[in-house]
């Protein structure tokens, strides 16, 4: 690298290096489907009667499930990022291009990171408990997490504005450090709230229709 180039990847780089979007896409996918199977296990072997006769609060139940797989997903998380992060600024402390924690969003892209395997992990148990067929919520899991925000085109503004809704995107947008040039850019604030959005949507899929479907 010429040393301008150096300079910009101890400012920019070095931090995206850490954990890039090839890992988080990873990260969501795995722990989507870890969320769905949550679910599908006990509704396609049918022990799921079993689980609301021992406990007849069906939505006490699901939530509890929730609460479970997304404290367990947030902890997977946490320890990956931290794993990745300490173990890239390592190797880079040789080339004396390292960065802390202190550094511009470093602190910010670890709590994206704990944060998005709870979240994808929810989105698979939303889809799994809506659709209840393990490839057909496998398939929607993937295509909304990653085919969808894939085929999207952020330099236009329609299609800056579905992205700024997609999970893996607001991740991104998150893990920012340089954002000048970029078109139609948009706050941390906003990408803080879709996951918050995510979230809360995807619980209430899980444990909304629980009392007036059957099994």
């Amino acid at each position: 690298m010429s040393p301008e180039d150096q300079e910009y990847f101890r400012s920019f780089g070095a931090l995206g290096v850490s954990f890039p979007m090839g890992a988080a896409t990873v990260l969501a996918l795995g722990a989507g489907a870890i969320g769905a199977i949550a679910i599908l296990g006990e509704y396609t072997t049918g022990m799921i009667r079993t689980t609301f006769t021992a406990v007849p609060a069906r939505r006490a139940v699901l939530a509890a499930k929730a609460v479970v797989i997304a404290g367990i997903t947030a902890a997977f998380g946490a320890v990956v990022a931290l794993a990745s992060f300490g173990l890239t600024q390592g190797i880079l402390s040789g080339r004396d291009a390292a960065v802390g924690f202190g550094a511009p969003a470093a602190l910010r892209l670890l709590a994206a990171t704990a944060v998005l395997a709870p979240v994808s992990a929810l989105v698979g148990m939303g889809l799994a408990a809506v659709i209840r067929n393990s490839v057909l919520t496998i398939v929607a899991t993937i295509t909304l997490l990653f085919v969808l925000p894939s085929l999207l085109n952020g330099r236009q503004q329609t299609g800056a504005t579905i992205m700024h809704m997609m999970l893996l995107p607001a991740w991104q947008r998150l893990t920012f450090v340089d954002t000048e040039g970029r078109p139609w850019p948009w706050t941390t604030t906003g990408a803080w709230s879709v996951l918050a959005t995510w979230a809360a949507v995807a619980t209430a899929l899980v444990v909304l229709p629980s009392n007036r479907r059957d099994l």
